[in-house]
């Protein structure tokens, strides 16, 4: 054997061990994550038991501690039963992207431009973009993009409004133009990936559904540490909590970064939802949680996590806040409208609809009197309360490591404390300002 062919044998052999090796690390960490998962669930449950023997003198908030360990347990085991359905290539039914815009000149070339570049029959798509009052080359933008997707055989309308009506006018615009099968709303912030459209559109082959929820991750997660925050929050909040939703086909907020609707459904109810009031107040925000509302109360709304899809989110607290506040008074809205139908639905499905209703009212409640009253009565720290908080917070951080690996995993630990300590009162001040719509960033 020559030198240099026993040289490439030994450094074959070197390379294989080499990736071995590595494939045994990467085996080892997942491991010690699954088993790090786990020893915190069986050391919740034992706090939980111990807790079960104060339910009679404390019976709320003995009540409140059993069930929102339950509730977030029963999340991650539902979320592993939820399996995706399989792709039939003989249902591709027509569809319709909607995108309505404000002062998004940055983004919205590219989000309409990824349009034409989904992996579906050019015939079966049209695009309706509707110019919401821009007061940038938002208008100028869409006109750009427009030619290269009419260049890709793409039936495009670009719909230009002088005067700001408001997102929910805009998607109520597209429902009513829209020509296809499937409605799918994308955010003007948002970009959905190549295989998007086929994994959304799937479930419909079931005329039971009448809306999928994609898989959004955040686009501009690596900008600073409050975006990283998101990222981590955006992908528990679908691989867990949409996905133990959809195993009953009651997902509660199909977002407007990427989701489909069927169109015979919408039009059914699109003026009623349209012209929607709440306490005599005409709602101008919450509008895909709302129409989501109007969809499952007789239909089935479902996420699929294979359809795949990027928004930006923001990057100063200044709008997180105000983002974050316009969502707590749509849940608030939304919650209360909800409740009175979700009771008709699975079991289960209504069961830790309402579970999650209390857990969310009582919450600030709880942390009061945990953090704050009780330490200033007692004269002692409440160790039993942030030892529990931080496990519950440890194992999200876990999850997230689990899956996506060891970028920033405890930045998912991170947000959900800045959430659960920093932004717990905004729902009590939601529910005290319902009326008040000027919380909208557009």
């Amino acid at each position: 054997m020559s030198p240099n062919k026993a040289a490439k044998n030994l450094q074959s052999k070197f390379s294989f061990k080499k990736i071995s090796f590595s494939n045994i690390r990467k085996i080892l960490s997942i491991f010690g994550s699954w088993f790090g998962f786990f020893f915190i669930i069986y050391i919740i449950l034992l706090i939980k038991a111990v807790t079960v023997r104060n339910i009679e003198t404390n019976l709320f908030f003995a009540a409140y501690s059993i069930i929102i360990t339950t509730y977030i347990l029963s999340r991650f085991l539902l979320s592993y039963f939820h399996k995706s359905i399989p792709y039939d290539k003989n249902y591709e039914p027509s569809i319709t992207f909607v995108v309505p815009a404000k002062n998004e000149e940055d983004n919205i070339g590219e989000t309409i431009r990824r349009f034409s570049e989904v992996n579906y029959s050019k015939e079966k798509i049209e695009v309706i973009a509707i110019n919401d009052g821009s007061t940038d080359n938002t208008l100028a933008e869409m006109q750009k993009v427009s030619q290269e997707v009419r260049n890709k055989g793409i039936n495009i309308k670009v719909i230009n409004w002088k005067i700001n009506r408001g997102k929910r006018e805009g998607m109520a615009e597209g429902i009513k133009r829209a020509k296809n099968e499937i409605v799918i709303f994308v955010d003007s912030d948002s970009f959905i990936d190549k295989d998007c459209v086929i994994h959304l559109v799937k479930y419909f082959s079931n005329q039971e559904v009448g809306a999928v929820s994609a898989h959004t991750d955040v686009f501009n997660r690596d900008i600073n540490l409050l975006t990283q925050m998101q990222g981590a929050r955006y992908f528990i909040a679908f691989k867990v909590y949409k996905a133990a939703e959809s195993i009953f086909g009651s997902v509660t907020c199909c977002p407007g970064c990427c989701s489909a609707y069927r169109r015979k459904y919408l039009t059914k109810i699109v003026d009623k939802w349209l012209n929607q009031k709440f306490l005599g107040v005409k709602c101008t925000f919450g509008d895909d949680r709302s129409l989501t509302n109007f969809i499952i109360k007789k239909y089935k709304a479902v996420y699929s996590p294979e359809a795949k899809a990027h928004t930006v989110v923001p990057d100063t607290f200044k709008k997180y806040f105000r983002q974050q506040q316009r969502w707590k008074k749509s849940w608030v809205r939304e919650t209360f409208i909800a409740s009175s139908f979700m009771w008709k639905k699975n079991p289960l499905a209504a069961l830790s609809f309402y579970s999650y209703v209390f857990l969310a009212l009582s919450s600030s409640i709880v942390f009061f009197r945990a953090v704050i009253w009780n330490p200033y009565v007692t004269r002692a720290w409440p160790i039993a309360y942030l030892s529990g908080l931080l496990l519950m917070l440890m194992l999200h951080g876990l999850y997230y490591r689990i899956k996506v690996g060891k970028r920033a995993w405890f930045l998912a630990i991170l947000s959900f404390w800045f959430h659960t300590i920093l932004l717990i009162w905004q729902l009590p001040w939601a529910i005290i300002t319902i009326k008040d719509s000027r919380w909208g960033t557009r």
